[in-house]
């Protein structure tokens, strides 16, 4: 009896070991194109930051930048827009197809510019997603540039920053945060240029009317060139010397 038992009782051993071995996944490995979809944004710019070194005072700061469309549709760049008026940005195409890309050509005028100058282009598409890109460099001393080709913040691109927009500017805090923020700091606790908390009514109100001498400080009273008018300037220097 036990010899004929042998037989079924050796297949179902077999059948129960089979059962519990596990089963092994097989894991596809993600494409190529997978792997980069999965580490860029829809909307991507390279590089994210362009550093241009030193530029010689006169002469333009020039960068392209490569704008990428990762989504899986076309996309339109509806809103482009630079820090400030001295930066232009123009790209090759509005229109992106899917996983395409454009160049995207940013030039900064270096009139009155000095060191650690930075400047961001802010980018939008039709899907709304964003991108910003951020160009830096240095403006160094250009023994080539004739004096009288020497510009100041008043002329070209940067009136548009420096002199338009101050014209219609009342409030003191506000005259400021339009006109002197970007240079002075925020507060006017020192930027690009000096930090000015220390000085005191009668010396700002010298320094804004009549400048330092310098292309990146010039007179900004209206006798001197500038946006100006006495009053503005008689209560933007009392507002800066409130300051704490």
């Amino acid at each position: 009896m036990v010899k004929y038992l042998s037989i079924p009782l050796c297949l179902f051993l077999l059948s129960c070991s089979q059962q519990e071995q596990p089963q092994t996944e097989v894991k596809q490995e993600p494409t190529a194109d997978k792997v980069v979809s999965q580490q860029m944004p829809a909307l991507h710019i390279q590089p994210a930051r362009y550093d241009l070194g030193d530029i010689k005072e006169g002469e333009a700061a020039i960068a392209t930048f490569i704008v990428r469309n990762n989504s899986k549709q076309a996309i339109e760049l509806v809103d482009i827009q630079a820090s400030c008026g001295c930066t232009a940005a123009e790209p090759d195409s509005y229109i992106i197809p899917s996983n395409g890309f454009t160049q995207l050509k940013v030039a900064v005028d270096t009139t009155a510019k000095q060191e650690g100058i930075k400047k961001a282009v802010y980018i939008t598409d039709s899907l709304g997603n964003k991108a910003t890109a951020t160009l830096t460099f240095n403006v160094v001393s250009n023994p080539h540039l004739k004096m009288g080709a020497v510009k100041g913040i008043f002329d070209g691109q940067c009136a548009s920053c420096h002199f338009q927009p101050l014209k219609a500017v009342v409030e003191p805090s506000k005259l400021y945060d339009v006109g002197c923020a970007m240079c002075h700091g925020e507060g006017a606790t020192g930027a690009y240029a000096p930090d000015l908390r220390h000085l005191d009514t009668q010396t700002l109100t010298t320094i804004i009317a009549q400048g330092v001498g310098k292309p990146q400080m010039p007179g900004f009273a209206m006798k001197h060139g500038g946006p100006l008018s006495e009053q503005q300037i008689h209560d933007l220097a009392i507002w800066i010397a409130s300051l704490p």
